[in-house]
């Protein structure tokens, strides 16, 4: 007998209409570099969800931090002084296509940028994984579930960062159980199976 696919979660996991992948950029890798072999394993999945999307022709929306200072938008003299950084680089085999979305926001949830909300307004529904799951993550499904939308994480595609009294293996349980109550939650080879081609009516799982 194969695996038991929860019907609960599966029936969440296809309803995912839009994928979304969270700060996979050169800086938040290193900052969550704390378990280097979890964190590849991340990756990897995020890699094997986004190349899904493309066969799929699903959209697929990147965000990322916006660069900036506190002081952006300070007025002298009529003048905005704004701290304009480079952006760090998108990780290798991970970088968004011209056909790809990319929105840029100031705050950890997806949603602080008004275009990403309009699109998932749109769509009504979509998966997320990526960097970090115990901020960006956590803080967009809560969004998402406040505005009726709805998410399901990819648990391993995503990862977390260590904290202070807390190992990042750790951290990404309780973040996963916290995002649990505001989103489905599935691992990437349970959404790419639900979000494949429909099965015949009739099938079971189990």
């Amino acid at each position: 007998m194969g695996p038991v696919i929860d019907l609960k979660t599966y029936v969440g996991a296809s309803n995912s209409r839009l994928l979304v992948m969270v700060d996979l950029q050169q800086d938040a890798y290193f900052r969550a570099a704390g378990c280097a072999d979890d964190l590849d394993r991340s990756l990897e999945s995020c890699r094997a969800a986004i190349q899904h999307a493309r066969n799929a022709g699903m959209p697929i929306a990147f965000t990322r931090r916006a660069q900036g200072s506190d002081i952006a938008g300070l007025d002298i003299e009529g003048l905005d002084i704004v701290d304009r950084k480079a952006q760090s680089p998108w990780i290798m085999g991970l970088e968004p296509k011209r056909s790809d979305m990319v929105f840029e926001r100031r705050q950890p949830s997806c949603y602080a940028n008004p275009l990403f909300e309009d699109v998932v307004s749109r769509i009504g529904s979509f998966a997320i994984g990526g960097l970090a799951a115990e901020e960006v993550c956590l803080a967009t499904a809560i969004d998402a579930s406040h505005r009726g939308h709805r998410v399901t994480f990819l648990t391993d595609a995503a990862a977390s960062r260590q904290r202070r009294d807390a190992d990042a293996g750790s951290v990404h349980i309780v973040a996963t159980k916290a995002i649990e109550l505001f989103a489905d939650v599935a691992t990437t080879a349970h959404w790419l199976v639900a979000t494949a081609q429909r099965p015949l009516r009739g099938h079971r799982y189990g």
